[in-house]
């Protein structure tokens, strides 16, 4: 009988390890999803132009100047470009972006996410 009770016990114990393990192991992955359908960063679609140097907001959030850089081939244009022969704050659907003397296909465009993590909004094919 006292085989039966310690058993039992042992039984019980490791039941609870169990369970235990299981529901850190589901909060962990649950944090981790969580954290990652957070992280959000501007939904931008782009058109390039017959012209080279324009690239048109076609659709999507606006773009604040000061939340964005664009690069061409490593330097940032960004103070650089133009929308309507004017200095801007805002990119919105329908503008087009003066990129002066640099072509959409050597242009980088990086936003930040919610989290504060890079992303490529826009990359040219001629990224050298």
């Amino acid at each position: 009988m006292k085989d039966d009770a310690v058993s039992t016990v042992l039984a019980t114990i490791l039941l609870f390890g169990i369970i235990v393990l299981a529901a850190g192991t589901f909060a962990l992955f649950a944090a981790e999803e969580i954290t990652r359908k957070s992280e959000s960063g501007p939904y931008v679609m782009f058109q390039e132009s017959s012209s080279p140097n324009y690239l048109y907001h076609a659709g999507g959030d606006s773009l604040l100047k000061d939340e964005i850089r664009i690069y061409a081939k490593n330097s940032d244009i960004t103070d650089k470009t133009t929308i309507n022969k004017k200095s801007w704050e805002i990119w919105q659907t329908g503008d087009a972006l003066f990129l002066g003397k640099h072509k959409t296909s050597e242009i980088t465009i990086v936003s930040r996410t919610s989290l504060g993590n890079e992303i490529i909004l826009y990359e040219g094919l001629n990224n050298n």
